[in-house]
């Protein structure tokens, strides 16, 4: 679906409504008047596509001239909407005609995965392809206790789990990962996979939540292995608050990571919702530059970190703000230096995968803008 620049703005400035926020009624009232107002316009959109179903966060794979999107579909209706969902997919030779390939991966009969199937990633390698993806199942324990598991295909429709080494989880008393203070979610999806240029092993970068206390506790862990398959081994995670930073850490969750080697460096990129920022760190920033569209920018000199942001008081990719996507991810278009933006409108449920918008990299840095070809 693609959106006039009116609607990107309207839509790049109304917030997601997430559940349990009575902590910041009192923080965060004109946020909150702002979601109820987004509220209404949501309504009038959606009242427009009757029927749609709901679609979000999508990923796209390159294979030649293919292009293979994965995306999660879910239940106009279903309360709270996240909690019921599959892995559908397409493929396109110019981004723009789609050939629907209907559902690839839905929640099985395993407890850990029996609800939902939420967002990954598709590496391929020697003919194979791997389907990353987290999930969580359908009633507690698992309904709000995430984990990774993998599946395997040799056309990139056709899948097959796999148990060797999953679902991949950190250990209830694991000292790195833990739940959420605030909602008692284990987060532990969005699995990225990265092949290290320099050592030739397999990384998994994940967002997770830190064992720290307070409730801004949003951190990318990472997990390692020889193999693309596996097995992982659960490292300490690269972005996360600390015992000592943990009042001023300004993210509950991180969403959607990618993780690019470019001039020596690591860039990770992710999105948070603005609802989920914690309200002392973002009256020290610009507010304009804070929307449901910032991409989030931290580099290292090691993969495993520490990643730090990109320039001291600068956090966020330029431009990214005023895409009106959430969760977006680049697709490359040239080597290191040209890519498309993409993502989904969340308040539609709609996926933003059109080349839109551009991201260039060039002297000056990363950024974000409209396609004017």
């Amino acid at each position: 679906m693609k959106l006039n620049p009116l609607q990107q703005r309207i839509l790049s400035r109304l917030e997601a409504i997430p559940t349990g926020v009575s902590e910041f009624e009192q923080a965060n009232l004109l946020e909150l008047s702002r979601i109820r107002a987004g509220d209404v316009v949501t309504g009038v959109l959606r009242s427009l596509r009757p029927g749609a179903p709901m679609n979000w966060d999508p990923w796209i794979m390159q294979d030649g001239e293919v292009y293979r999107l994965y995306y999660l579909r879910g239940v106009e209706g279903h309360t709270p909407w996240w909690t019921v969902s599959k892995i559908c997919g397409a493929v396109s030779t110019d981004l723009q005609q789609w050939h629907d390939l209907g559902t690839l991966l839905e929640p099985s009969t395993n407890d850990w995965e029996s609800g939902r199937i939420c967002a990954g990633c598709t590496y391929q390698e020697d003919g194979v392809y791997y389907l990353f993806y987290s999930a969580g199942g359908k009633a507690a324990p698992y309904l709000k206790d995430e984990a990774i598991g993998l599946a395997i295909s040799k056309d990139g429709i056709s899948w097959q789990r796999q148990s060797d080494g999953y679902p991949l989880h950190p250990d209830a008393r694991h000292p790195w990962y833990g739940s959420s203070n605030w909602t008692e979610h284990f987060h532990w999806r969005d699995p990225y996979a990265f092949k290290d240029p320099r050592s030739g092993r397999y990384y998994l970068f994940v967002c997770a939540s830190a064992a720290t206390p307070g409730n801004f506790q949003g951190c990318v862990g990472l997990a390692v292995a020889d193999r693309v398959a596996g097995p992982y081994e659960i490292l300490a995670p690269v972005v996360a608050p600390t015992h000592s930073s943990a009042n001023n850490w300004p993210y509950y969750h991180m969403e959607r990571p990618q993780v690019f080697y470019k001039d020596d460096r690591y860039h990770l990129l992710f999105s948070c919702f603005t609802i989920y920022l914690n309200p002392t760190w973002r009256r020290t920033l610009n507010p304009q530059r804070l929307t449901n569209s910032s991409l989030y920018w931290y580099v290292a000199d090691e993969i495993t970190g520490p990643y730090e942001p990109i320039a001291a008081g600068e956090s966020i990719v330029p431009g990214s703000e005023k895409t009106g996507m959430y969760g977006t991810n680049l697709l490359p278009t040239a080597p290191d230096t040209n890519f498309i933006a993409y993502g989904w409108y969340h308040r539609l449920h709609a996926l933003a995968i059109a080349p839109t918008f551009r991201a260039s990299w060039s002297v000056d840095g990363l950024r974000i803008g409209m396609n004017k070809d």
